[in-house]
């Protein structure tokens, strides 16, 4: 079914999954069991989605597979876990979610700035790629808090939030978007290292992503328009 949706249409699915996802999670995942496993069950089949648009047919495929399958065991083994174990299974989750988001970033950029010939859907898969950059880092900064949470200065109205799975990773989905759009609201901020490293590292990124990569993407539309070229003709 997935291979079936038209290209035109497969990066748009992938944003409403995503601004989807992240709308819920903090809303229903921490408040029962069932609450989380639907989170985590959305999550994972966007990051199946992801696999099939991104990965499906290519020789980078067996590597995505590789990094996807230990994530999900990760995620799930964090239900059933002591909370010694539980710890180990965030860390790896999130180490693995890394690497997984990061690499499908990276294939997806290269396949738009491989183009000569944009449409719609290459802009959205640019937007998409945006969006999984900030995941990327947000699950970055979760891996640290987990395992040095003294880097983190945290508003003392918010700091409850911490305690839960899902409350933890919206709260640093949240951290990550507003440091990848330079607001820095003043509630959640990094007090010491690595925490430091990576705040000025993903903003550093954010700005060469809207330089390097928006800048692409319009000036393929001009020279697009200047010869007259039409996205489905390619």
């Amino acid at each position: 079914m997935i291979r079936t949706l038209r290209p035109a249409r497969k990066h748009l699915a992938l944003l409403a999954g995503l601004v989807a996802m992240l709308v819920v999670q903090p809303l229903i995942g921490h408040r029962t069991l069932i609450g989380g496993v639907f989170c985590d069950v959305v999550l994972f089949a966007i990051c199946l989605y992801i696999f099939f648009i991104v990965f499906g047919g290519r020789r980078e495929m067996p590597t995505a597979l590789a990094l996807i399958l230990p994530a999900f065991a990760s995620n799930f083994a964090i239900y059933v876990l002591t909370d010694g174990a539980k710890m180990v299974a965030e860390v790896l989750y999130h180490c693995f979610m890394v690497m997984f988001l990061g690499f499908a970033v990276t294939v997806i950029l290269g396949d738009i700035l491989r183009k000569s010939v944009i449409g719609g859907d290459d802009v959205v898969g640019a937007l998409c790629g945006y969006i999984l950059v900030a995941l990327v880092w947000a699950s970055l900064y979760t891996l640290t808090y987990v395992l040095a949470p003294q880097t983190f200065s945290v508003n003392k109205d918010i700091v409850w939030r911490l305690g839960e799975w899902h409350q933890r990773r919206a709260l640093f989905d949240y951290l990550s978007f507003t440091t990848l759009m330079t607001l820095g609201y003043g509630d959640l901020t990094p007090v010491g290292p690595p925490a430091y490293t990576l705040t000025w590292l993903e903003v550093m990124c954010g700005q060469f992503y809207m330089a390097v990569v928006v800048a692409q993407l319009v000036g393929l539309k001009l020279a697009q328009a200047l010869r007259g070229d039409r996205p489905e003709s390619r």
